[in-house]
């Protein structure tokens, strides 16, 4: 029986190669490598520190990267930033297409119902004798006129531009923050 080997290559610590197969056959990288013959399956979860395989720890959060000099993980703060806008910017998307309210009515304004929203003020601008009747977020309905129609419009866009400007300042505080606290602190 070929005795079985795995080459790992590396470069500073961090993984960047596996080999493995028969010791007759393998050939270790050109680069750094490091032999390992134990039974364990390496992946790409370990680096290698004074030649020897090493398992990570688990990070605290995807906010934090490997240092494979130190052996451990440290908080990134450009990776915070992109993940922090990344959650607003989910936030915002969730109010902006959920509901909104005119005159005591709630409406639905999924993009669908968005663009629905717009053909009926369309039409109520080219004929301010058009009413409809607006099934509502609750299901009950609602017959609106021409102007209500206009004014119901005017309430989506204000609340589109409240998300968005909401969601700008948000962007404003994680652009400006310096530490963990104060992204952890940005919040919708």
């Amino acid at each position: 029986m070929t005795e079985q080997v795995c080459y790992v290559a590396h470069d500073n610590g961090r993984v960047t190669a596996i080999v493995s197969g028969p010791r007759d056959v393998t050939q270790p990288p050109e680069s750094s490598y490091v032999e390992y013959t134990g039974d364990q399956d390496i992946t790409f979860d370990y680096y290698v520190s004074n030649e020897e395989l090493v398992l990570k720890p688990d990070a605290p959060s995807s906010d934090y990267v490997f240092d494979y000099a130190s052996g451990v993980w440290t908080y990134d703060l450009s990776t915070a930033k992109h993940e922090a806008w990344s959650m607003i910017k989910v936030a915002r998307d969730i109010e902006e297409f959920g509901t909104f309210t005119w005159s005591s009515h709630t409406f639905q304004c999924d993009e669908i119902s968005q663009r629905r929203i717009q053909s009926a003020v369309q039409s109520a601008q080219l004929d301010n004798t058009v009413s409809v009747t607006w099934t509502l977020s609750d299901n009950t309905t609602q017959v609106f006129n021409a102007t209500e129609l206009q004014q119901i419009g005017q309430a989506l866009s204000a609340h589109i531009n409240a998300c968005h400007d909401k969601a700008r300042a948000k962007r404003s505080e994680i652009d400006s923050a310096t530490t963990e606290e104060q992204i952890n602190s940005v919040s919708w």
